[in-house]
């Protein structure tokens, strides 16, 4: 359903008498037009990337107005969330203010005054959680991999054995710390703890 007025024809959470409010986030290279279909009278509209590092001064805007009787529009979850985790937070956010959602492509609907909520709120997360739990699955099984391959995991070694041994000999001979760690390019406490080793 891609129109407000389909909605409407049999919706009854539409029957809310708040306002009605649109964002959508569209991203430099987004051929689409995410603004089709939503309300135009509350639009608010970020032209942002999906980094979740980049900020989204509309969708702040947007939040703060929201009131308990207002319903969001959106058109679809990838347009408020750019990952399952800040969907998630976004959606909690937006239903402890009372307000409902429509997801327009999803044609999903998330009403927090519904009986339903809870068991959709639930459904939300656990698609959350089931990603997470893939995602540490394949990062152990690539360990796991790179292990068995005798490939050296962490943060490459700053210097060679050679230089901890040469360091080591040279703190005995009585080199000072400072010293060492401006000449091998390392901090003062990594000298310290090779000298331990010896």
């Amino acid at each position: 359903m891609n129109t407000t007025q389909n909605y409407e024809s049999h919706d009854p959470l539409l029957e809310r008498q708040g306002a009605r409010v649109s964002y959508t986030r569209i991203g430099p290279m987004d051929k689409c037009d995410y603004r089709a279909g939503l309300p135009s009278e509350n639009l608010f509209v970020d032209e942002v990337g999906s980094k979740s590092s980049e900020p989204r001064p509309a969708l702040e805007k947007c939040l703060n107005s929201l009131q308990s009787d207002d319903i969001l529009f959106v058109k679809s979850m990838d347009r408020l969330g750019r990952n399952i985790r800040e969907l998630v937070d976004l959606v909690k956010r937006i239903a402890s203010k009372g307000t409902a959602i429509v997801f327009m492509d999803e044609d999903l609907r998330i009403d927090p005054r519904a009986q339903d909520f809870e068991a959709n709120f639930r459904w939300l997360k656990s698609i959350y959680d089931f990603e997470q739990t893939l995602l540490n699955e394949r990062r152990n099984e690539g360990v796991l991999k790179a292990k068995n391959k005798g490939i050296r995991l962490g943060r490459p070694a700053k210097i060679s054995e050679e230089q901890r041994k040469e360091i080591r000999e040279r703190l005995d001979k009585g080199d000072k710390v400072a010293s060492l760690a401006k000449e091998y390019n390392i901090s003062g406490s990594l000298v310290y703890a090779i000298g331990r080793e010896g």
